[in-house]
Parts: structure tokens; C-alpha cells; sequence
């Protein structure tokens, strides 16, 4: 794993609070984003907020799926 992807982990963390998932497992995920941002050619700036939004979006994934299915409560869309 590269030192970029360890220190956009840990940016990300601390800029959006702590990930549920293992360190491993996101540092699998940020390099991943990583990845795919380089292949679609996005620029830096925009990468960086699209890996943002991606990362709070999985963390509140990973926090909803830990909850019991009782306290879940979803509207009709």
C-alpha cells in the first residue's frame, strides 16, 4: 500500500471521523477510489471530493448495517 493512500486514510478519518471497518479494509477501499478516479481521468480537486463524499457515504453504510433491523426506520420514497 502506498504512502499516499495511507495518508488520505488518515485525512479522512480525521477530517470525517473514525471508519467502522478495519484499517486494512479501508485502506482497501481508499485505493481503490484512488484507482477509479485515475481511470476515469478526474482531476486532482475533483477526485479528492468525490473520494470524500465516497467515504462518508460507505461509513454511514457500515453504521447502518450495524444497527438492529427494529431500529431502522425508513420512509417511503
Amino acid at each position: 500500500m502506498s504512502s499516499f493512500v495511507e495518508d488520505l486514510a488518515s485525512q479522512l478519518e480525521r477530517d470525517f471521523g473514525p471508519c467502522a471497518a478495519r484499517r486494512s479494509t479501508l485502506l482497501d477501499w481508499v485505493d481503490d477510489q484512488v484507482n477509479r478516479c485515475a481511470r476515469l481521468g478526474v482531476p486532482g480537486d475533483a477526485a479528492l471530493r468525490m473520494v470524500e463524499a465516497g467515504y462518508v457515504e460507505w461509513c454511514a453504510l457500515l453504521l447502518e448495517r450495524d444497527q438492529p433491523l427494529d431500529d431502522q426506520v425508513r420512509e417511503e420514497i
